[in-house]
């Protein structure tokens, strides 16, 4: 059986990022991505607010065949990703970028250590913005006026109702957290950090 490790943030706060370099630290650990099965992203602002205005229950979010690859890649079967249609090779260690942490039923009992990347949601958000800016200046996929309307958007639903689930994931995820990483540092520092949870407390392979 291999150790899964989650990492959940809000968005900007470097999952993905620190994904890649613990699984690199790990001697190149399995990865799976929470986004690359959730179907909450196709949800509107509306659906949104509802969904919180009914208690924000993290179990409504559908993720079809998350819980079963997660399953089967802990007793060592590969699997194939959605999105990416790659097929990933088992490990000692999983590497699970779930920003749901323990919040999500169908996949916490198989979570052995979870990370909180803490970032001020002032700091994700200017980051994430830098993520989008910086895609548009390298690519050029549409015009500039387009950009600026669909930014926009985005800021409008981020204070609809995207800070308002952030919020949300803050208190209950990083609550339920065995380790607080500062996303404030550097990559490296963070790596440093979790890594010396991650041996201390998953020493040795289960296999």
């Amino acid at each position: 059986m291999a150790y899964v490790v989650a990492v959940a943030a809000p968005i900007g706060g470097g999952k993905s990022s620190l994904v890649r370099a613990l699984a690199q630290a790990l001697g190149g650990a399995a990865t799976m991505h929470f986004d690359h099965y959730e179907r909450a992203t196709d949800k509107s602002v509306a659906e949104l607010v509802e969904w919180m205005a009914r208690g924000a229950d993290f179990d409504e979010l559908s993720a079809p065949n998350l819980a079963r690859d997660l399953v089967a890649l802990r007793r060592g079967a590969a699997v194939v990703d959605p999105v990416t249609q790659a097929e990933i090779a088992p490990g000692n260690y999983v590497v699970f970028e779930m920003p749901l942490g323990r919040e999500y039923s169908a996949t916490a009992p198989l979570i052995d250590l979870l990370i909180w990347v803490d970032v001020p949601l002032d700091i994700a958000l200017a980051r994430k913005l830098k993520e989008f800016t910086g895609s548009f200046m390298s690519r050029q996929q549409c015009a500039p006026q387009e950009f600026v309307v669909w930014l926009d958007n985005y800021l409008d639903h981020y204070l609809t109702a995207i800070r308002d689930v952030l919020c949300i994931q803050e208190a209950r995820v990083r609550a339920k957290a065995d380790v607080v990483v500062d996303g404030r540092n550097g990559l490296e520092a963070m790596v440093q950090q979790a890594m010396q949870e991650i041996l201390k407390r998953c020493p040795e392979p289960l296999r």
